[in-house]
């Protein structure tokens, strides 16, 4: 077998190739969907709650716009 940096092939004790040992600091993108599809990662239901909240958020400049008449207002009342 030809020799991969990040992956080690693993024997069992009768040596066969038992296992693979991966990086996945260098193949996350590549294994992580892999590892959901079989159950080994479980989708927590915080990330899905956080990512759709980022899909319904506001972007800075929106935010901007938004808040700066408010401060403006607020200082222009005091004296």
């Amino acid at each position: 077998m030809a020799k991969v940096q990040g992956i080690q092939f693993e024997k069992d004790s009768h040596g066969h190739v038992a296992y693979v040992r991966i990086n996945l600091k260098k193949y996350r993108k590549e294994i992580e969907p892999f590892l959901t599809s079989i159950g080994a990662i479980e989708e927590d239901e915080f990330d899905k709650e956080f990512e759709e909240g980022c899909k319904n958020g506001i972007t800075g400049e929106q935010l901007l716009a938004d808040v700066l008449p408010r401060i403006k207002k607020l200082f222009s009342v005091c004296p």
